[in-house]
Protein backbone atom coordinates (compact mmCIF):
# COMPACT_ATOMS: atom_id res chain seq x y z
CA UNK A 1 0.00 0.00 0.00
CA UNK A 2 1.36 3.41 -0.94
CA UNK A 3 2.08 5.20 2.33
CA UNK A 4 1.21 8.77 1.31
CA UNK A 5 -2.11 8.39 -0.49
CA UNK A 6 -3.84 10.56 2.11
CA UNK A 7 -1.16 13.23 1.92
CA UNK A 8 -0.99 13.33 -1.88
CA UNK A 9 -4.69 13.03 -2.76
CA UNK A 10 -6.64 16.27 -3.05
CA UNK A 11 -10.14 15.04 -3.94
CA UNK A 12 -11.28 12.52 -1.33
CA UNK A 13 -14.68 10.85 -0.95
CA UNK A 14 -15.63 9.48 2.48
CA UNK A 15 -18.29 6.77 2.93
CA UNK A 16 -19.89 6.78 6.39
CA UNK A 17 -18.83 10.39 6.90
CA UNK A 18 -21.27 10.88 9.77
CA UNK A 19 -19.54 8.30 11.97
CA UNK A 20 -17.61 9.45 15.01
CA UNK A 21 -14.25 8.45 13.53
CA UNK A 22 -14.64 9.27 9.82
CA UNK A 23 -16.16 12.68 10.57
CA UNK A 24 -13.16 13.60 12.75
CA UNK A 25 -10.76 12.52 10.01
CA UNK A 26 -12.79 14.58 7.51
CA UNK A 27 -12.42 17.65 9.72
CA UNK A 28 -8.65 17.22 9.83
CA UNK A 29 -8.37 16.62 6.07
CA UNK A 30 -10.54 19.65 5.31
CA UNK A 31 -8.22 21.82 7.40
CA UNK A 32 -5.34 20.51 5.30
CA UNK A 33 -7.03 21.96 2.21
CA UNK A 34 -8.47 18.77 0.74
CA UNK A 35 -11.60 18.92 -1.40
CA UNK A 36 -13.95 16.48 0.31
CA UNK A 37 -17.27 14.81 -0.40
CA UNK A 38 -19.10 12.11 1.49
CA UNK A 39 -22.17 9.97 2.03
CA UNK A 40 -24.07 8.61 5.02
CA UNK A 41 -27.43 7.05 5.66
CA UNK A 42 -28.52 9.69 8.17
CA UNK A 43 -27.83 13.34 8.87
CA UNK A 44 -26.48 14.30 12.29
CA UNK A 45 -24.73 17.20 14.03
CA UNK A 46 -21.35 16.07 12.67
CA UNK A 47 -22.49 15.97 9.02
CA UNK A 48 -24.16 19.36 9.49
CA UNK A 49 -20.88 20.81 10.79
CA UNK A 50 -18.94 19.42 7.83
CA UNK A 51 -21.51 20.77 5.38
CA UNK A 52 -21.07 24.23 6.90
CA UNK A 53 -17.36 23.90 6.15
CA UNK A 54 -18.23 23.25 2.51
CA UNK A 55 -18.05 19.46 2.38
CA UNK A 56 -20.63 18.10 -0.07
CA UNK A 57 -22.53 15.29 1.64
CA UNK A 58 -25.23 13.04 0.21
CA UNK A 59 -27.65 11.64 2.80
CA UNK A 60 -29.71 8.54 2.08
CA UNK A 61 -29.50 5.05 0.66
CA UNK A 62 -26.16 3.66 -0.52
CA UNK A 63 -25.21 4.98 -3.93
CA UNK A 64 -22.52 4.00 -6.42
CA UNK A 65 -22.04 7.59 -7.54
CA UNK A 66 -18.60 9.10 -6.99
CA UNK A 67 -17.79 12.78 -7.64
CA UNK A 68 -15.78 13.49 -10.80
CA UNK A 69 -12.00 13.36 -10.44
CA UNK A 70 -12.13 11.50 -7.10
CA UNK A 71 -8.56 10.45 -6.25
CA UNK A 72 -9.17 8.46 -3.06
CA UNK A 73 -12.09 6.78 -1.29
CA UNK A 74 -12.05 6.33 2.50
CA UNK A 75 -14.70 4.23 4.23
CA UNK A 76 -15.85 3.41 7.74
CA UNK A 77 -15.27 -0.13 8.99
CA UNK A 78 -19.07 -0.34 9.30
CA UNK A 79 -19.42 -0.10 5.51
CA UNK A 80 -19.91 -3.56 3.90
CA UNK A 81 -17.42 -4.75 1.31
CA UNK A 82 -20.14 -4.90 -1.35
CA UNK A 83 -21.11 -1.24 -0.94
CA UNK A 84 -21.95 0.17 -4.43
CA UNK A 85 -19.46 3.04 -4.13
CA UNK A 86 -16.63 0.67 -3.20
CA UNK A 87 -17.44 -1.45 -6.25
CA UNK A 88 -17.49 1.67 -8.40
CA UNK A 89 -14.12 2.78 -7.01
CA UNK A 90 -12.72 -0.65 -7.89
CA UNK A 91 -14.17 -0.37 -11.39
CA UNK A 92 -12.57 3.07 -11.88
CA UNK A 93 -9.31 1.85 -10.26
CA UNK A 94 -9.55 4.56 -7.58
CA UNK A 95 -7.52 3.69 -4.45
CA UNK A 96 -9.59 2.74 -1.39
CA UNK A 97 -8.59 2.94 2.27
CA UNK A 98 -10.48 2.01 5.41
CA UNK A 99 -10.71 4.65 8.14
CA UNK A 100 -7.91 3.09 10.24
CA UNK A 101 -5.69 2.70 7.18
CA UNK A 102 -6.16 6.39 6.35
CA UNK A 103 -5.51 7.49 9.93
CA UNK A 104 -2.50 5.20 9.94
CA UNK A 105 -1.01 7.11 7.02
CA UNK A 106 -1.72 10.36 8.88
CA UNK A 107 0.17 9.14 11.96
CA UNK A 108 3.41 8.91 9.96
CA UNK A 109 3.50 12.70 9.78
CA UNK A 110 2.90 13.36 13.51
CA UNK A 111 4.32 12.61 16.92
CA UNK A 112 1.35 10.38 17.67
CA UNK A 113 0.15 9.74 21.23
CA UNK A 114 -2.24 6.78 20.99
CA UNK A 115 -4.65 5.98 23.83
CA UNK A 116 -5.88 2.39 23.82
CA UNK A 117 -7.57 -0.20 26.04
CA UNK A 118 -11.06 -1.61 26.55
CA UNK A 119 -12.36 1.28 28.66
CA UNK A 120 -11.55 4.93 29.32
CA UNK A 121 -10.06 5.76 25.91
CA UNK A 122 -12.31 8.71 25.11
CA UNK A 123 -12.01 10.35 28.53
CA UNK A 124 -8.23 9.95 28.72
CA UNK A 125 -7.81 11.24 25.17
CA UNK A 126 -9.98 14.23 26.03
CA UNK A 127 -8.11 14.96 29.27
CA UNK A 128 -4.68 14.75 27.60
CA UNK A 129 -5.87 16.90 24.70
CA UNK A 130 -7.31 19.55 27.01
CA UNK A 131 -4.15 19.74 29.12
CA UNK A 132 -1.87 19.96 26.07
CA UNK A 133 -4.04 22.59 24.38
CA UNK A 134 -4.13 24.76 27.50
CA UNK A 135 -0.37 24.44 27.97
CA UNK A 136 0.57 25.58 24.47
CA UNK A 137 1.41 22.23 22.85
CA UNK A 138 -1.21 22.98 20.16
CA UNK A 139 -2.00 19.34 19.25
CA UNK A 140 -4.20 17.89 16.54
CA UNK A 141 -6.83 15.66 18.15
CA UNK A 142 -8.97 12.77 16.86
CA UNK A 143 -11.48 11.70 19.49
CA UNK A 144 -14.23 9.08 19.77
CA UNK A 145 -16.75 11.49 21.28
CA UNK A 146 -17.77 15.13 21.17
CA UNK A 147 -16.13 17.47 23.66
CA UNK A 148 -17.30 20.84 25.00
CA UNK A 149 -13.70 22.10 25.01
CA UNK A 150 -13.50 21.33 21.28
CA UNK A 151 -16.63 23.39 20.53
CA UNK A 152 -18.73 20.21 20.80
CA UNK A 153 -16.72 18.55 18.04
CA UNK A 154 -14.73 15.31 17.94
CA UNK A 155 -11.52 16.71 16.46
CA UNK A 156 -9.14 19.63 16.57
CA UNK A 157 -6.50 20.79 14.14
CA UNK A 158 -3.34 22.17 15.73
CA UNK A 159 -0.17 23.70 14.32
CA UNK A 160 2.30 21.45 16.13
CA UNK A 161 3.41 17.96 15.10
CA UNK A 162 1.61 16.30 18.03
CA UNK A 163 -1.43 14.11 17.33
CA UNK A 164 -3.52 12.87 20.28
CA UNK A 165 -5.44 9.89 18.98
CA UNK A 166 -8.05 7.54 20.41
CA UNK A 167 -6.89 4.15 19.14
CA UNK A 168 -9.64 1.54 18.78
CA UNK A 169 -8.79 -2.16 18.77
CA UNK A 170 -11.86 -3.39 16.87
CA UNK A 171 -10.73 -5.61 13.98
CA UNK A 172 -7.15 -4.74 14.98
CA UNK A 173 -7.70 -1.22 13.60
CA UNK A 174 -4.93 0.32 15.72
CA UNK A 175 -2.28 -1.90 14.13
CA UNK A 176 -2.43 0.53 11.20
CA UNK A 177 -1.07 3.33 13.39
CA UNK A 178 2.53 4.40 13.98
CA UNK A 179 2.59 5.67 17.58
CA UNK A 180 5.44 7.43 19.35
CA UNK A 181 3.70 7.06 22.71
CA UNK A 182 1.06 4.55 23.83
CA UNK A 183 -1.28 4.69 26.82
CA UNK A 184 -2.72 1.26 27.71
CA UNK A 185 -5.42 1.71 30.34
CA UNK A 186 -7.57 -1.39 30.83
CA UNK A 187 -8.10 -4.83 29.28
CA UNK A 188 -11.32 -6.86 29.44
CA UNK A 189 -12.86 -9.37 27.00
CA UNK A 190 -14.64 -7.45 24.23
CA UNK A 191 -15.35 -7.55 20.49
CA UNK A 192 -15.63 -11.34 20.66
CA UNK A 193 -17.59 -11.24 17.41
CA UNK A 194 -14.18 -10.61 15.83
CA UNK A 195 -11.54 -11.93 18.24
CA UNK A 196 -11.37 -15.71 18.75
CA UNK A 197 -11.02 -15.37 22.52
CA UNK A 198 -9.53 -13.08 25.18
CA UNK A 199 -6.00 -14.30 24.47
CA UNK A 200 -6.39 -13.33 20.82
CA UNK A 201 -7.63 -9.93 22.00
CA UNK A 202 -4.57 -9.49 24.26
CA UNK A 203 -2.27 -10.49 21.41
CA UNK A 204 -3.53 -7.52 19.39
CA UNK A 205 -2.46 -5.15 22.18
CA UNK A 206 0.91 -6.88 22.54
CA UNK A 207 1.42 -6.44 18.80
CA UNK A 208 0.44 -2.77 19.06
CA UNK A 209 3.08 -2.09 21.72
CA UNK A 210 5.69 -3.60 19.39
CA UNK A 211 5.01 -0.76 16.97
CA UNK A 212 6.70 1.70 19.35
CA UNK A 213 10.14 2.88 18.17
CA UNK A 214 13.16 2.48 20.50
CA UNK A 215 12.72 6.07 21.72
CA UNK A 216 8.96 5.68 22.17
CA UNK A 217 7.05 5.98 25.44
CA UNK A 218 4.66 3.50 27.05
CA UNK A 219 2.24 4.32 29.88
CA UNK A 220 0.54 1.35 31.57
CA UNK A 221 -2.13 1.08 34.26
CA UNK A 222 -0.90 -1.23 37.05
CA UNK A 223 -4.43 -1.53 38.47
CA UNK A 224 -5.18 -3.92 35.60
CA UNK A 225 -3.58 -7.39 35.84
CA UNK A 226 -3.63 -7.92 32.08
CA UNK A 227 -1.82 -4.62 31.48
CA UNK A 228 0.80 -5.98 33.91
CA UNK A 229 1.15 -8.99 31.64
CA UNK A 230 1.60 -6.82 28.54
CA UNK A 231 4.31 -4.84 30.35
CA UNK A 232 6.11 -8.08 31.28
CA UNK A 233 5.96 -9.15 27.62
CA UNK A 234 7.45 -5.81 26.55
CA UNK A 235 10.25 -6.06 29.10
CA UNK A 236 11.06 -9.62 28.01
CA UNK A 237 11.55 -8.25 24.49
CA UNK A 238 13.98 -5.65 25.83
CA UNK A 239 11.77 -2.57 25.35
CA UNK A 240 13.81 0.17 27.10
CA UNK A 241 12.58 0.16 30.71
CA UNK A 242 13.35 3.87 31.11
CA UNK A 243 10.69 4.55 28.45
CA UNK A 244 8.02 2.61 30.38
CA UNK A 245 5.95 4.57 32.87
CA UNK A 246 3.35 3.09 35.18
CA UNK A 247 0.39 4.57 37.03
CA UNK A 248 -2.28 3.22 39.34
CA UNK A 249 -4.75 4.13 42.05
CA UNK A 250 -3.93 0.99 44.03
CA UNK A 251 -0.16 0.67 43.50
CA UNK A 252 2.03 2.97 45.60
CA UNK A 253 5.12 1.68 43.78
CA UNK A 254 3.82 2.90 40.41
CA UNK A 255 5.68 5.84 38.88
CA UNK A 256 2.47 7.85 39.29
CA UNK A 257 0.15 6.79 42.11
CA UNK A 258 -3.02 8.03 43.74
CA UNK A 259 -3.73 8.12 47.49
CA UNK A 260 -6.78 9.84 48.96
CA UNK A 261 -7.16 11.85 45.72
CA UNK A 262 -3.53 13.00 45.95
CA UNK A 263 -1.13 12.29 43.08
CA UNK A 264 2.37 11.08 43.90
CA UNK A 265 5.27 10.93 41.44
CA UNK A 266 7.93 8.46 42.62
CA UNK A 267 6.55 8.84 46.14
CA UNK A 268 6.61 12.65 46.17
CA UNK A 269 3.28 14.45 46.33
CA UNK A 270 2.57 16.30 43.06
CA UNK A 271 -0.86 17.72 43.83
CA UNK A 272 -4.46 16.88 44.65
CA UNK A 273 -7.21 15.89 42.22
CA UNK A 274 -10.43 17.87 42.52
CA UNK A 275 -12.41 16.75 39.47
CA UNK A 276 -15.86 17.83 38.35
CA UNK A 277 -16.52 14.26 37.11
CA UNK A 278 -17.13 11.61 39.79
CA UNK A 279 -15.83 8.09 40.30
CA UNK A 280 -12.63 6.17 41.02
CA UNK A 281 -12.39 5.28 37.33
CA UNK A 282 -12.35 8.96 36.35
CA UNK A 283 -9.67 9.75 38.93
CA UNK A 284 -7.58 6.94 37.40
CA UNK A 285 -8.32 8.34 33.94
CA UNK A 286 -7.04 11.72 35.16
CA UNK A 287 -3.95 10.07 36.70
CA UNK A 288 -3.22 8.55 33.29
CA UNK A 289 -3.46 11.96 31.61
CA UNK A 290 -1.30 13.50 34.35
CA UNK A 291 1.43 10.89 33.80
CA UNK A 292 1.58 11.61 30.05
CA UNK A 293 1.53 15.40 30.33
CA UNK A 294 4.05 15.43 33.17
CA UNK A 295 6.44 13.23 31.18
CA UNK A 296 6.10 15.64 28.25
CA UNK A 297 7.32 18.41 30.55
CA UNK A 298 4.19 20.23 31.74
CA UNK A 299 4.29 21.53 35.32
CA UNK A 300 2.05 19.56 37.72
CA UNK A 301 0.05 22.63 38.82
CA UNK A 302 -0.71 23.49 35.18
CA UNK A 303 -1.86 19.94 34.41
CA UNK A 304 -4.08 19.87 37.50
CA UNK A 305 -5.64 23.22 36.66
CA UNK A 306 -6.63 21.82 33.27
CA UNK A 307 -7.90 18.50 34.65
CA UNK A 308 -9.98 20.27 37.29
CA UNK A 309 -11.71 22.33 34.62
CA UNK A 310 -12.76 19.30 32.57
CA UNK A 311 -16.55 19.23 32.23
CA UNK A 312 -16.95 15.76 30.78
CA UNK A 313 -17.64 14.53 27.25
CA UNK A 314 -20.75 13.77 25.22
CA UNK A 315 -22.54 10.67 26.58
CA UNK A 316 -20.00 10.21 29.40
CA UNK A 317 -22.10 10.62 32.57
CA UNK A 318 -23.68 13.59 30.82
CA UNK A 319 -26.35 15.39 32.81
CA UNK A 320 -29.19 16.08 30.40
CA UNK A 321 -31.64 17.94 32.64
CA UNK A 322 -34.63 17.09 34.83
CA UNK A 323 -37.94 15.36 34.23
CA UNK A 324 -39.95 16.84 37.05
CA UNK A 325 -37.59 16.46 40.01
CA UNK A 326 -35.84 13.43 38.53
CA UNK A 327 -32.27 13.99 37.28
CA UNK A 328 -31.60 12.52 33.81
CA UNK A 329 -28.09 11.29 33.00
CA UNK A 330 -26.88 9.68 29.76
CA UNK A 331 -23.84 7.42 29.52
CA UNK A 332 -22.12 5.37 26.80
CA UNK A 333 -21.34 2.40 29.10
CA UNK A 334 -21.98 -0.84 27.21
CA UNK A 335 -19.55 -3.30 28.82
CA UNK A 336 -20.04 -4.81 32.31
CA UNK A 337 -16.87 -3.19 33.66
CA UNK A 338 -18.02 0.21 32.36
CA UNK A 339 -21.48 -0.22 33.90
CA UNK A 340 -19.94 -1.10 37.28
CA UNK A 341 -17.62 1.93 37.15
CA UNK A 342 -20.39 4.32 36.06
CA UNK A 343 -22.73 3.14 38.82
CA UNK A 344 -19.94 3.44 41.39
CA UNK A 345 -19.53 7.06 40.26
CA UNK A 346 -23.30 7.57 40.47
CA UNK A 347 -23.35 6.25 44.03
CA UNK A 348 -20.43 8.50 44.92
CA UNK A 349 -22.36 11.51 43.64
CA UNK A 350 -25.79 10.40 44.88
CA UNK A 351 -25.10 8.14 47.90
CA UNK A 352 -28.66 7.96 49.23
CA UNK A 353 -30.69 8.58 46.08
CA UNK A 354 -32.88 6.06 44.30
CA UNK A 355 -31.32 5.23 40.91
CA UNK A 356 -33.01 3.69 37.87
CA UNK A 357 -30.91 2.48 34.94
CA UNK A 358 -32.25 2.09 31.41
CA UNK A 359 -29.72 -0.24 29.79
CA UNK A 360 -29.81 -1.12 26.11
CA UNK A 361 -27.28 -3.91 25.42
CA UNK A 362 -25.15 -3.23 22.33
CA UNK A 363 -24.99 -6.38 20.19
CA UNK A 364 -26.55 -9.78 20.74
CA UNK A 365 -23.05 -11.24 20.43
CA UNK A 366 -21.65 -9.17 23.32
CA UNK A 367 -24.77 -9.87 25.43
CA UNK A 368 -24.41 -13.62 24.81
CA UNK A 369 -20.69 -13.75 25.62
CA UNK A 370 -20.83 -11.53 28.72
CA UNK A 371 -24.30 -12.39 30.05
CA UNK A 372 -23.19 -13.42 33.56
CA UNK A 373 -20.90 -10.40 33.84
CA UNK A 374 -23.77 -8.10 32.88
CA UNK A 375 -25.89 -9.79 35.53
CA UNK A 376 -23.62 -8.71 38.40
CA UNK A 377 -22.80 -5.22 37.10
CA UNK A 378 -25.98 -3.44 38.22
CA UNK A 379 -25.69 -3.99 41.99
CA UNK A 380 -25.60 -0.24 42.71
CA UNK A 381 -28.90 0.35 40.86
CA UNK A 382 -32.33 0.23 42.50
CA UNK A 383 -34.08 -0.79 39.29
CA UNK A 384 -32.96 -1.72 35.78
CA UNK A 385 -35.09 -1.42 32.66
CA UNK A 386 -34.09 -3.37 29.54
CA UNK A 387 -35.95 -1.98 26.49
CA UNK A 388 -34.36 -4.15 23.76
CA UNK A 389 -31.01 -5.34 22.44
CA UNK A 390 -29.42 -3.05 19.84
CA UNK A 391 -28.57 -5.20 16.83
CA UNK A 392 -25.27 -4.51 15.07
CA UNK A 393 -22.91 -6.93 13.29
CA UNK A 394 -24.93 -9.84 14.72
CA UNK A 395 -25.42 -13.21 13.05
CA UNK A 396 -28.65 -15.22 13.18
CA UNK A 397 -27.03 -17.60 15.67
CA UNK A 398 -26.14 -14.63 17.91
CA UNK A 399 -29.74 -13.39 17.82
CA UNK A 400 -31.14 -16.87 18.49
CA UNK A 401 -28.77 -17.46 21.42
CA UNK A 402 -29.84 -14.64 23.75
CA UNK A 403 -32.76 -12.35 24.50
CA UNK A 404 -33.51 -9.22 26.51
CA UNK A 405 -35.61 -11.37 28.88
CA UNK A 406 -32.58 -13.60 29.56
CA UNK A 407 -30.63 -10.52 30.62
CA UNK A 408 -33.49 -9.39 32.88
CA UNK A 409 -33.49 -12.84 34.51
CA UNK A 410 -29.70 -12.74 34.98
CA UNK A 411 -29.87 -9.33 36.68
CA UNK A 412 -32.67 -10.51 38.97
CA UNK A 413 -30.59 -13.56 39.96
CA UNK A 414 -28.20 -11.06 41.50
CA UNK A 415 -30.96 -9.50 43.61
CA UNK A 416 -31.38 -6.31 41.56
CA UNK A 417 -34.90 -5.44 40.47
CA UNK A 418 -35.17 -5.57 36.66
CA UNK A 419 -37.96 -5.36 34.11
CA UNK A 420 -38.39 -5.79 30.37
CA UNK A 421 -40.14 -3.03 28.43
CA UNK A 422 -41.44 -2.92 24.87
CA UNK A 423 -38.56 -1.10 23.16
CA UNK A 424 -37.69 2.56 23.61
CA UNK A 425 -41.30 3.65 23.11
CA UNK A 426 -42.50 1.36 25.91
CA UNK A 427 -39.68 2.55 28.16
CA UNK A 428 -40.55 6.20 27.59
CA UNK A 429 -44.23 5.46 28.32
CA UNK A 430 -43.26 3.68 31.57
CA UNK A 431 -40.94 6.46 32.72
CA UNK A 432 -43.47 9.20 32.04
CA UNK A 433 -45.55 7.53 34.74
CA UNK A 434 -42.86 6.19 37.07
CA UNK A 435 -39.77 8.44 36.78
CA UNK A 436 -41.10 10.39 39.78
CA UNK A 437 -40.37 7.30 41.91
CA UNK A 438 -36.64 7.77 41.29
CA UNK A 439 -34.18 10.56 42.08
CA UNK A 440 -31.94 9.69 39.13
CA UNK A 441 -32.56 7.93 35.80
CA UNK A 442 -29.43 6.91 33.86
CA UNK A 443 -29.69 5.79 30.24
CA UNK A 444 -26.79 3.52 29.25
CA UNK A 445 -25.61 1.92 26.04
CA UNK A 446 -23.81 2.48 22.74
CA UNK A 447 -26.97 2.30 20.61
CA UNK A 448 -29.88 4.75 20.48
CA UNK A 449 -30.99 4.57 24.13
CA UNK A 450 -30.08 8.27 24.46
CA UNK A 451 -33.40 8.98 22.74
CA UNK A 452 -35.22 8.08 25.96
CA UNK A 453 -33.98 11.10 27.92
CA UNK A 454 -34.37 13.35 24.86
CA UNK A 455 -38.02 12.33 24.49
CA UNK A 456 -38.72 12.79 28.19
CA UNK A 457 -37.21 16.28 28.17
CA UNK A 458 -39.12 17.29 25.03
CA UNK A 459 -42.44 16.05 26.41
CA UNK A 460 -42.01 17.70 29.79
Amino acid sequence: MKMDLVLESQRIHLIGIGGIGVSALAGVLHAQGKKLSGTDQEENALTQHLEKLGVKIQIGAASAKLPPKTELVIHSLAVPENHPALREAERQKIPVLSYPQAVGQLTHHFYTIAICGTHGKSTITALIAKALIENNFDPTVILGTKLKELKNLNYRVGKSKILVLEACEYRRAFLNYSPRAIVLHTLDPDHLDYYKDFEDYLDAFREFTEKLPPDGYFFGNLDDDDVHEVIRTMQSKKFPSYNTFTYGAHYENADFSLREKKIFHHGVEAGKLDLKIPGVHNRTNALSAFSVCSTLGTAPRDILKSLHGYQGAYRRFEQKGKFGKTILIDDYAHHPAEITATLQAAREMYPKKKICVVFQPHQYNRTKNLLKDFGVSFKEADEVIIPNIYEVRDTKSDIDAVSAQMLVDEIQKNKTQARLEDGLAGTIYYLREHAKNFDVVITMGAGDVWKVSEELLQSH
